[in-house]
């Protein structure tokens, strides 16, 4: 009796599994037949970026106005898609940058050697004005013309026009090419002048709408360490990217995130030597102003900002195109770097590449540590730049270092030397240490605060010299 009892509850449980099994399923039927409609619904299903989690790279053009820049400056949204549904054969063209390592050329070839590829999908501005109003874009693959929920005002009437999706991947040349234009203009126009050109970017699993907001956050904290210096002439103009730098599924979203891990940080290699180096060698070249360029990354931010500066573009127009020119960039902050500090160093560690003569196409380098950074503290791996054994090592003997090593206080002031040696390393035990909101790695995102601000400040206003 006990065992036929025993059969009996086993198969009542295992028929109660199948009609909850049957019920699930009826209902993803169910979802997936019903009138799912999107206002940018055609635009997304020609790029492939339907899913929930690409939608988190363009969710600005849906709320313009809402998720947007509380002060002037743009927003350049990179996504990622199928090479065949945005690229012919002859579009996708690199060249190998010479004294990067050995495997630089492997690195390289992911860009067109992948199925999918990293391009430009929009491009808005900002004006910091009340309700986002005169909010637009430079540049928008979702635009249709025969739709008109699909329509976000252009800035300017010669940028509108319909991006054919096969063509998105080579649009993004064009797209910096009206945000070229644009800055030019703004720069020739203003009627007080711009101080600086800042350029940012967050890290791994941060959505556009956590970036806007994080952009928002170390801009009000520079704006109100700048005001409380005394410095009413600080104007910088700014320009944040975003880029699909996280993988969801769900219920299983912890174990996507770890094995995204790897993927996400070839993709922050490859937006460096692609579209962020074209941006600061090629698109930021050449200004009506001598305006100084600061590029501020946080954690596998900093590492595709480092890429971008320190190694430059793999990437050209046309097949034949030569290398395009470097240009030197005034200042590089790299905030809790996701990234081997190997990298500045030729033949250095197991990666196979470095940044070419320890980064000369920097004036200065800024580097924070934090021994309250978890997410940093992989020493049996590759030597973080923002993991506090890092700066030990670096550290240790700084009469013979290439780098001023310094330490942070807990309100943000720091010292910096008057060697001006070509890296500075910052020790933020006493600075980086809270558990930020809604994130992980203990201290890892702690930026965001005002005493980091009076940091920042310090940083920028001592090794630039704005042009007045």
């Amino acid at each position: 009796m006990r065992i036929s009892l025993k059969v009996h509850t086993s198969e009542v449980y295992m028929n109660r599994v199948i009609r909850i099994m049957m019920a699930v399923l009826l209902l993803m039927l169910s979802a997936c037949s019903s009138n799912n409609i999107r206002t940018l619904g055609k635009g997304e299903n020609d790029l492939d970026t339907w899913e929930a989690a690409p939608i988190w790279f363009h969710s600005v053009l849906y709320y313009p106005s809402e998720i947007s820049l509380n002060f002037p400056g743009y927003l350049i949204g990179m996504e990622k898609s199928p090479k065949d549904l945005i690229s012919d054969d002859e579009d996708v063209n690199t060249v190998v940058i010479p004294n990067a390592g050995k495997k630089i050329g492997k690195h390289i070839a992911r860009i067109g050697g992948d199925d999918k590829l990293l391009y430009i999908s929009h491009i808005l501005e900002n004006f910091g004005e009340q309700h986002g109003q005169k909010n637009c874009v430079h540049y928008n693959a979702y635009y249709r013309a025969d739709d008109p929920d699909t329509h976000i005002p252009f800035c300017q009437p010669h940028e509108v026009r319909e991006v054919n999706p096969k063509k998105a991947y080579v649009g993004s040349w064009e797209a910096l090419d009206f945000l070229k234009q644009d800055l030019r203009h703004k720069l020739e126009t203003a009627n007080e002048p711009y101080t600086h050109i800042v350029v940012g970017m967050m890290g791994w699993n941060t959505d556009q709408e956590e970036a806007v907001r994080n952009f928002n956050s170390v801009a009000k904290n520079v704006r109100m360490a700048a005001d409380i210096a005394g410095d009413k002439e600080f104007k910088p103009l700014f320009i944040g990217i975003t880029w699909p730098s996280k993988w969801a599924a769900d219920w299983i979203t912890p174990i996507i995130t770890l094995f995204s891990y790897g993927n996400k940080a070839d993709d922050a290699d490859e937006i460096g030597f692609g579209w962020l180096g074209v941006l600061l060698h090629d698109t930021l070249r050449g200004l009506p102003k001598d305006v100084p360029v600061v590029v501020l990354g946080h954690s596998f931010g900093a590492r595709v900002s480092s890429m971008g500066v320190c190694m430059g573009p793999a990437i050209v127009k046309k097949k034949g195109d030569s290398l395009l020119p470097r240009t030197q960039i005034p200042l590089l902050i790299s905030l809790q770097g996701a990234y081997s500090m190997n990298r500045y160093y030729e033949d250095q560690g197991r990666e196979g590449i470095f940044y070419p003569e320890s980064c000369k196409n920097a004036q200065h380098v800024v580097l924070t540590s934090s021994k309250h950074d978890e997410a940093m503290d992989n020493k049996s791996f590759v030597p973080f730049v923002g993991n506090e054994t890092t700066y030990d090592d670096y550290c240790d003997m700084k009469e013979e270092s290439e780098f001023d090593c310094v330490k942070a206080s807990s309100n943000g002031t720091v010292t910096l030397p008057q060697s001006q040696k070509h890296k500075t390393y910052i020790n933020a035990d006493d600075l980086i240490k809270y558990n930020a909101y809604g994130s992980g790695g203990l201290a890892h995102s702690d930026i965001y605060r005002k005493e980091m601000g009076t940091m920042l400040w310090k940083v920028i206003s001592e090794k630039l010299s704005p042009t007045p």
